[in-house]
């Protein structure tokens, strides 16, 4: 229920607190109430009891009462409770009243004391009170108790008054507290209505004029929200675009090669349009394969995949994989990788692949028969490096080059325009930096990955 509805938690939390204050309240009442009955009618009771000491006197060395039979019953006579007495002296024991009835016995002379007893089973609340010596070694004690009707009858009307008003507070409060939390929460209320009106390709930010400090940090949470989803659909949307557009070329390539191949005669032609349709098609396989890679390097799919590795280990083995690769190629390809551990927290498939599109780009860009370099750094945090001696990069296009899709112009490579994406949104993922080191006079490109030194200190640690 509380999940439901913020009004209804609110106000059920803020019932539940007045409640319990409200049963202590009582409680501290009823204690209260109970204080005043017992105030009122224990002093009744004890001028009962020094009335009735007013019988006692002694006679020729005894102590005698003298009260009529009369005045008796008019002392015991109560509708509601029943009252019991009882005189002792020290000689003579018990001189009148109900024997049932326990005095207190440590009284002071001339003084009272009260106290709660039982009579019968019957609860009771007694006084004792000791007279001055009528007759020397001759200590008298008149008691008188009651039961406790009254007394429980007064303590809850005053209860009754006390509590009502109370109530009837509570209630009062409760009103306000629904009319000020429905005027506390119109905004959000509003703001509620106003998002579930919306249709769900309606993007727009939401108002945050007139909403409270809590409100206008929602919204404006919300606005970065519908910005970043507005901005992720428009990327998508153009990467679908894009990617139909490639895939389109090499498709349509390698429809054209295998109809050449299925009408050519003779076979040397046959053989040229199938090494053509070889070619299309591989282009196309990398294209796709590209396009997952790209997919795959989101940060909603690795980041469960981050884990400790040893980034020297990982530079040395993609390294050695591509070294049959360089040497088809005539590279002279270099291995700058320390045997000195370099842990780190990363991906290690995805940096693999960031590191062979490293590589690949080197190599169909770099200078034919030229020099390609895999390094990696410890100092002053961990990096990995690509180099090659190729005609270099013009500084205008160092940004455009990490770009999908973007070829720069005048090259001669099949790469489909994804390597240096690829790298860069790995890069990223991994919070590491991505440098470009480039001359395009002297010739040669270095592309350098930093990565933040925590991640290789939380390693360590």
């Amino acid at each position: 229920m509380l999940s439901g509805s913020l009004r209804l938690g609110l106000l059920l939390r803020l019932a539940a607190l007045l409640c319990l204050l409200l049963a202590l309240d009582a409680f501290a009442c009823y204690y209260t109430a109970l204080h005043f009955a017992n105030l009122v009618y224990d002093r009744w009771l004890i001028d009962s009891d020094r009335s009735l000491a007013t019988a006692v006197h002694a006679q020729d060395g005894r102590i005698e009462v003298d009260l009529p039979r009369a005045a008796l019953e008019v002392f015991q006579f109560d509708e509601v409770d029943t009252t019991y007495y009882r005189i002792d002296s020290a000689p003579q024991g018990l001189i009148a009243g109900n024997p049932a009835l326990t005095p207190i016995t440590d009284v002071p002379a001339g003084q009272v004391r009260l106290a709660d007893s039982q009579i019968g089973g019957r609860r009771v609340r007694l006084v004792s009170g000791r007279l001055r010596p009528l007759i020397p070694g001759s200590a008298v004690t008149v008691s008188v108790a009651e039961t406790l009707i009254k007394r429980s009858a007064l303590t809850r009307e005053i209860l009754l008054v006390m509590v009502a008003p109370q109530v009837a507070l509570l209630a009062v409060a409760l009103g306000l507290a629904w009319i000020n939390v429905n005027r506390g929460l119109k905004p959000l209320t509003d703001l509620a209505q106003a998002i579930e009106s919306r249709g769900h390709d309606n993007l727009t930010p939401v108002s945050e004029a007139e909403l409270p400090l809590e409100a206008r940090v929602l919204a404006s949470r919300l606005n970065e929200l519908f910005t970043r989803v507005t901005a992720a659909m428009q990327s998508q949307e153009r990467f679908v675009a894009d990617a139909a557009h490639q895939l389109r070329t090499p498709l349509a390539a390698v429809v054209l090669h295998a109809d050449a191949a299925e009408r050519a005669v003779e076979p040397d032609a046959r053989r040229r349009a199938l090494r053509s349709l070889r070619q299309s098609a591989d282009r196309a396989a990398r294209l796709s394969q590209q396009l997952l890679l790209l997919m795959r390097a989101g940060p909603a799919a690795a980041a469960a995949r981050m884990a400790p590795i040893d980034l020297a280990v990982l530079v040395r083995r993609i390294g050695e994989e591509w070294v049959p690769q360089m040497l088809a190629r005539g590279i002279d390809f270099g291995l700058a990788a320390s045997d000195e551990p370099l842990p780190l927290v990363a991906d290690e498939s995805l940096l693999a692949e960031m590191l062979s599109n490293l590589l690949d780009n080197a190599l169909r860009y770099g200078r034919p028969a030229g020099r390609v370099t895999l390094g990696v750094l410890a100092a002053p945090a961990p990096a990995v490096y690509v180099e090659d001696d190729g005609p270099g990069i013009d500084p205008s296009e160092h940004a455009r080059i990490f770009e999908r899709f973007h070829r720069l112009p005048g090259t001669a490579g099949e790469g489909c325009g994804l390597g240096l994406a690829i790298v860069k949104q790995i890069a990223e993922l991994h919070q590491a930096g991505v440098r470009v080191d480039s001359d395009p006079h002297a010739g040669g490109t270095r592309i350098t990955i930093t990565f933040a030194a925590a991640a290789a200190r939380s390693t360590a640690g």
